[in-house]
């Protein structure tokens, strides 16, 4: 390994560890990315200049890991190319929501991708949430101080740091001399003077402040991104993720007798069985497209959909939870389990079927919103899911975390790509020009992203009444060509 000239930092008590020239680099690389990060992403998702700079991120750590000789296996190569593709989600959606969870996405998938490259992992992590938690919380915290301790040492190794100290000494000297003549000079010519005044109204009270924010959140977020990516490469009293111990834990959960268990659901599935024989005709009517007597559309569906929205969700909870705390489970889970267990996710797959039928009514009569495209994309994720866990009561070995990240990244790619807000411009608009919308509400598309209004635009070319707003430092595709068209 390549060091540092005349560098060393120390480990532990009487202990030295020399720091590698492309550990100084790529401390300082992580500290503008850092800054990047808060200034493009937390502050502001820009577009093109997010897509960049998470590009960079991850191009320079990949280029680190190969500088350390670790091996990428094709899982992880495959992991990479997720998070180059997520990456482009900035420069093609003016959507924030989609953008929040893509920080979320990206941020999970590539800490994932340093911890999976570093432990040398040829398939997905069997133990996922334990290696989640290893990859987000206790590596990067592990390590939180050691870039100040590279930094410091670079300063001290280059003498950097005494010229530093001179720098700062000159400006220190010059400040009261500066102010005087700057004085002098703005009482003699009001145009300095005003231009003085200008120029600090722009940079000293708006975006000084606002820099200064940044850099001081910068400073953590750098030293938790080097921390991550030190802590796995180097491994020094790194407490490595074991199978055994993540086997123990789950074991130590369970401590629930089965028969109170099934005590405990048997009457939640007796109350589904009443439930679906007394609500039939109202709940099940959305199959064939049929509204109730006495209910509206918009009654119909709201009320339903989001009963069933909430029991689906509760269900979820109430399954995970018993096959956790069941004494007798894991791989020695009895016949009895794997039947309520089954059951209960049959129950749940039919009342999300009703409640998607539901919305859909409620669609094909009103249109499309944000909420009620989130919503329904939600509910189907979660039917995925509880195919997942029937399978995996049927079939012990079947790898659901495997699958699971699978239909989760599929179904997120689809979000994320679709461009919600453009799809339901579009299909309200087609909706109306066809005569099944009575109304268009042009408010609403406009108060959407410029997704959605860069398709109002477009089906409505002579619009005068669309006006140029003041956030197009944006830079995305739809934002780029919307304000084109206001222009134009």
């Amino acid at each position: 390994m390549e060091e540092f000239p005349e560098v060393s930092k120390k480990v532990s008590e009487d202990d030295t560890h020399k720091f590698s020239r492309s550990e100084f680099i790529l401390s300082f690389a992580v500290a503008l990315l850092a800054f990047g990060f808060v200034r493009f992403v937390l502050f502001n998702p820009t577009g093109f200049i997010t897509t960049g700079l998470y590009i960079a991120i991850i191009t320079s750590v990949i280029i680190f890991l190969k500088k350390k000789k670790f091996r990428i296996s094709g899982i992880n190569r495959f992991i990479a190319v997720i998070l180059y593709l997520f990456s482009t989600v900035f420069s093609i959606t003016d959507n924030n929501f989609i953008k929040i969870l893509d920080v979320v996405f990206l941020f999970g998938t590539g800490a994932y991708f340093i911890y999976s490259v570093t432990a040398q992992k040829n398939q997905l992590e069997r133990f996922l949430p334990f290696a989640m938690i290893k990859a987000l919380l206790e590596y990067p915290f592990s390590k939180f101080g050691i870039q100040s301790k590279v930094i410091k040492s670079a300063v001290r190794s280059s003498g950097f740091g005494k010229n530093l100290a001179m720098i700062f000494a000159g400006l220190l000297i010059t400040v009261p001399v500066t102010a005087v003549v700057t004085s002098l000079l703005m009482s003699a010519d009001s145009n300095f003077s005003d231009m003085l005044t200008g120029f600090a109204d722009r940079f000293a009270y708006g975006n000084t402040g606002i820099l200064i924010a940044q850099i001081l959140i910068a400073i953590p977020c750098s030293h938790y991104l080097f921390g991550m990516i030190y802590s796995n490469v180097s491994r020094e009293g790194l407490n490595v993720l074991d199978e055994e111990y993540c086997k123990s834990s789950i074991a130590d959960m369970r401590f629930m007798n089965n028969l109170i268990i099934y005590t405990a659901v048997t009457p939640l599935c007796f109350l589904y069985v009443l439930f679906f024989i007394s609500q039939a005709g109202y709940f099940l009517s959305a199959f064939g497209g049929n509204l109730p007597e006495g209910y509206s559309y918009a009654v119909y569906a709201r009320k339903g959909f989001f009963e069933l929205f909430a029991v689906s969700l509760i269900n979820l909870g109430v399954i995970s939870i018993t096959n956790i705390i069941a004494k007798n489970g894991g791989k020695n889970k009895p016949l009895t389990l794997k039947i309520y267990s089954i059951t209960l996710c049959i129950f749940t797959l039919v009342l999300i079927a009703t409640a998607i039928s539901k919305m859909v009514m409620y669609i094909g009569e009103y249109g499309l919103t944000q909420l009620r495209v989130y919503t329904t994309w939600f509910m189907i994720l979660c039917a995925l899911i509880f195919v997942l866990i029937i399978i995996k009561q049927i079939y012990f070995n079947f790898r659901i975390e495997k699958w699971g990240m699978i239909f989760f990244t599929a179904m997120f790619g689809i979000l994320c790509f679709s461009r919600p807000d453009a799809l339901i411009a579009k299909y309200n608009i087609e909706m109306y020009n066809s005569g099944r919308l009575e109304e268009l509400d042009t408010s609403a598309i406009i108060e959407m992203s410029d997704d959605a209004v860069l398709e109002y635009i477009r089906s409505h070319p002579d619009i005068q009444d669309i006006q140029p707003r003041e956030d197009y430092e944006k830079y995305n595709i739809s934002s780029l060509i919307l304000n084109s068209c206001i222009e134009s």
